[in-house]
């Protein structure tokens, strides 16, 4: 299962607007990873947050994921194509500066990951 643990001090004007960023993020995530949506699992927490002496808009995102099947030979091309869109899409939603977006991807084994059955 391809996990997203997002961490930020961003407040969402509204419940509806928290909701719409994790329902896109569910989708980006579902494309890039060739996974089906149910697969996916996101995780986002609000907390007090502090960088370069500011409490301006910061994030973290951890992504967990296999490398899909398609990007076996370009592993490198995977990695930016999820970050870029990733990015893209927290600067959307938050308008973050780039400079205060984090992310780190970890990649699983097959064997060592959860196996989506529907």
């Amino acid at each position: 299962m391809p996990i997203a643990q997002m961490k930020t001090n961003y407040t969402f004007a509204a419940p509806e607007d928290r909701t719409a960023f994790l329902d896109e993020a569910s989708r980006e995530l579902a494309d890039i990873l060739c996974k089906p949506l149910p697969a996916i699992m996101i995780m986002l927490d609000q907390c007090p947050m502090y960088m370069n002496q500011s409490e301006d808009t910061v994030f973290f995102a951890e992504f967990r994921y296999i490398l899909p099947q398609e990007y076996a030979d370009n592993k490198s091309g995977f990695l930016k194509e999820l970050a870029d869109r990733m990015l893209a899409l927290i600067q959307k939603h938050t308008h973050a500066d780039p400079y205060r977006v984090y992310m780190q991807f970890t990649e699983m084994t097959r064997e060592g990951a959860w196996k989506y059955t529907p």
